[in-house]
C-alpha cells in the first residue's frame, strides 16, 4: 500500500462568477522514502492538488470529491481537530517564499522549535531546542544562528530554515512547493542536493512542485506532469524526461512540448520553442482534451471527449487520444 493515495481528487474555488475547478478528477500515488516531482505552467491546479493533501486549502475553496487517504487514513474525511495528528507530525509543507512564510519578529529557533513543542507534548522545551539546534545544523545552517531573525538571512539560507522547520516533527510526508523559485542557480543546486541528502537521510517521501523540469528530471524518482486541472502524464523520470533513438520518450503532446520549451546542453544550440495560445479558463471548462486548442497533433475526438489515461507500461501513464489511434504513441 503507497504511503500517501490521491483518487480522482476534485477541487473548486468559489468566485463571484461561479466555481473554478482547479482540480478535476486528479490521482497520484507516492511510496515511502519515494521522490516524486510535480510539473506544469502556472495555474495548473499543482499547490492546489499539494494543499489539499494536509488541509490546507484557502476559505474559498474545497475538495467537492475524491479521497486523499495517508498510511491508510482518508484525509479528506477529517475535521480540523482531527487533523492536528496528521499537520507537521506526518506531513509538513516547505512553503513557497520564505521570506513571507516566515513570522519577521521571532528568530529563527522560535519558529522550528514551536512545532516540536505544539505536536509532541512529551517533549521538553530544552529538548525541542536541542532538536532545533540539530535540524539548523543539518540544513547548514550553524546553530549559533538559532537567535537571529529572517530578515538577517539571504534567500537560500531562509529556505534552508523552512526546511529544517519542516522536519521539526520528524514527517513522513514533506510537501515541496516550488522550494527554489527566485534563487540563483547556484543556491537553487544546493538547495535541490540538501532536499535530496535529507529524503536518503531520514527516509522521507517528498512531493517537489517546481517549474524547473531538468531540476525534476535529475532529482525525482517518479514525475506527473498537470495540465489544466487535469493530469496529463505520469511515470518514472527516465521515461517520461528520457530519450531513445534520439526520440523523447514523453507520450503526451503537452509534455513533449513542454520538454522543447528548455534548453538543451547535450544538443545543438536552437530557437526555444514556446507553447503557442493560453491555458483555458478553469472556470467555464470545456468538453473534450483541455490541451486540444494549443496542440498541433489534436484528432476529431479531442474537441468533444476527454481522454483517459492510458497505461503504457506498469508503471507510465498519459491521457491522450492519440495513444489510443495509434500504438506507437506520439512522435
Amino acid at each position: 500500500m503507497s504511503l500517501l493515495d490521491v483518487r480522482d481528487l476534485r477541487v473548486s474555488y468559489g468566485s463571484a462568477d461561479g466555481d473554478v475547478h482547479a482540480v478535476d478528477g486528479v490521482s497520484l500515488s507516492i511510496e515511502a522514502g519515494e521522490f516524486v516531482g510535480l510539473a506544469g505552467e502556472s495555474g495548473c491546479g499543482k499547490t492546489t492538488m499539494a494543499m489539499a493533501i494536509p488541509q490546507l486549502l484557502p476559505r474559498n475553496a474545497r475538495i467537492t470529491s475524491g479521497s486523499v487517504t495517508f498510511d491508510g487514513v482518508d484525509l479528506s474525511a477529517l475535521d480540523e481537530h482531527a487533523m492536528r495528528a496528521y499537520r507537521w507530525k506526518e506531513i509538513s509543507v516547505v512553503f513557497q517564499g520564505a521570506l513571507n512564510a516566515l513570522n519577521p519578529v521571532q528568530t529563527i529557533g522560535s519558529q522550528i522549535a514551536e512545532p516540536i513543542r505544539v505536536h509532541d507534548s512529551s517533549v521538553t522545551s530544552a529538548q525541542a531546542d536541542d532538536r532545533m539546534r540539530e535540524l539548523l545544523e543539518a540544513v547548514g545552517i550553524p546553530s549559533r544562528r538559532a537567535h537571529d531573525f529572517p530578515h538577517q538571512f539571504s534567500g537560500g539560507m531562509r529556505q534552508r530554515v523552512m526546511i529544517a522547520m519542516a522536519l521539526a516533527c520528524r514527517p513522513r510526508l514533506v510537501i515541496a512547493d516550488e522550494p527554489i523559485t527566485a534563487l540563483d542557480v547556484m543556491t537553487q543546486a544546493q538547495i535541490i542536493d540538501l532536499l535530496q541528502s535529507l529524503s536518503d537521510r531520514y527516509n522521507l517521501a517528498m512531493l517537489l512542485i517546481s517549474h524547473d523540469l531538468s531540476v525534476l528530471a535529475q532529482t525525482c524518482d517518479r514525475v506527473a506532469v498537470m495540465y489544466a486541472g487535469k493530469m496529463a502524464e505520469t511515470g518514472p523520470s527516465q521515461d517520461v524526461f528520457g530519450e531513445s533513438s534520439g526520440q523523447v520518450l514523453a507520450r503526451h503532446p503537452y509534455t513533449q512540448r513542454l520538454l522543447r520549451a528548455y534548453p538543451n546542453i547535450h544538443r545543438e544550440r536552437v530557437f526555444i520553442d514556446g507553447i503557442p495560445g493560453s491555458p483555458p479558463d478553469l472556470s467555464k471548462p470545456q468538453k473534450g482534451c483541455r490541451f486540444q486548442p494549443r496542440c498541433d497533433v489534436a484528432l476529431t475526438q479531442c474537441a468533444n471527449v476527454a481522454p483517459e489515461l492510458v497505461a503504457l507500461n506498469d508503471r507510465h501513464f498519459a491521457a491522450c487520444h492519440l495513444l489510443d489511434a495509434d500504438s506507437s504513441g506520439v512522435q
